[in-house]
């Protein structure tokens, strides 16, 4: 099971014009800039709301009022991760619980306290004290991963077939598996998420939403790509070849990664997500975030 998909957070909104401009997108022309516009501002409700059901329920159910709406949306995120800290000594045990509520709360830390557009490799120090070593905290991690919680994304340093040769098990990224519980566990502002206002970088919610998407239609074995002093947020398999797909959180979308694995590796295509409309410029395709499930 997976929380509701930016899709499916939309058919319950039941707005017939907007599902149905999302169903009929595709990724290789533009929708109407009145469509695309809605739909943004539906993908920073989603951001708030996130995919779990009740809370989801509650947001629809009192949208009216999107004050109230919003206070309850997070009312019921927080009891639902309280929910969880507590579950963790039914099914782990009372001193494995401790560590995994440690590794489960220090994500979004982490996530948050990026500086620059990408956010960095999984740190494992000062997250269990006395415990420095990603040895000393595979345990709660791989719990975690495997209860579906924890979203990971390995991190290779070369775009090869296969990628996993690539690839060290001591090097990746964790998400949290709902975003609108990420924003609840990090106390972020409902009204800073809606105005793109919560720092200097907005970019590991926006990273959070592609892996969301990314594992809601089955990829489960997410890849990121970092070499030199490049990277590249996600790695596809599209035709037989590597494909990049970069994330950036609003219509700021310069940067010199893209253009350097372009150079390196001859991709046919290229992806670059953003709050911008669809465009195309020689290899790379500009699309709307909210549009990452229909790659």
């Amino acid at each position: 099971m997976h929380p509701m998909s930016f899709g499916e957070f939309l058919l319950a909104n039941s707005d017939q014009m907007l599902i149905s401009a999302y169903e009929n997108a595709v990724c290789d022309a533009p929708i109407a800039e009145m469509a695309h516009h809605r739909l943004w501002q539906e993908l920073l409700n989603y951001y708030v709301v996130g995919g779990m059901p009740q809370a989801v329920k509650t947001y629809i159910d009192n949208k009216h009022d999107r004050v109230y709406a919003f206070s309850e949306v997070r009312r019921i995120q927080k009891a639902l991760v309280d929910s969880f800290n507590k579950d963790f000594a039914k099914h782990s045990g009372k001193n494995n619980a401790v560590h995994i509520v440690s590794v489960f709360e220090n994500i979004p830390m982490q996530l948050s306290a990026v500086v620059d557009d990408s956010t960095k490799r999984y740190r494992f120090n000062n997250v269990i004290p006395g415990r420095r070593s990603f040895s000393q905290l595979q345990g709660p991690i791989d719990w975690l991963i495997n209860a579906g919680l924890v979203l990971k994304i390995h991190i290779c340093n070369r775009a090869e077939i296969p990628l996993k040769a690539f690839c060290k098990n001591n090097l990746f990224k964790l998400f949290i598996f709902d975003i609108g519980l990420l924003g609840a566990m990090l106390e972020l502002p409902v009204a800073s998420i809606l105005e793109q206002n919560y720092g200097t970088t907005k970019g590991y919610l926006a990273e959070n939403f592609v892996a969301q998407e990314f594992t809601f239609v089955g990829n489960n074995e997410l890849c990121s790509w970092v070499e030199r002093n490049s990277e590249i947020e996600f790695l596809k398999y599209f035709d037989k070849e590597i494909v990049p797909i970069e994330v950036k959180a609003g219509i700021h979308t310069q940067a010199k990664s893209l253009k350097q694995f372009i150079l390196k590796y001859s991709p046919n295509k290229a992806f670059r997500l953003s709050a911008k409309q669809y465009h195309k410029s020689g290899t790379i395709i500009d699309l709307p975030l909210y549009l990452a499930g229909k790659i």
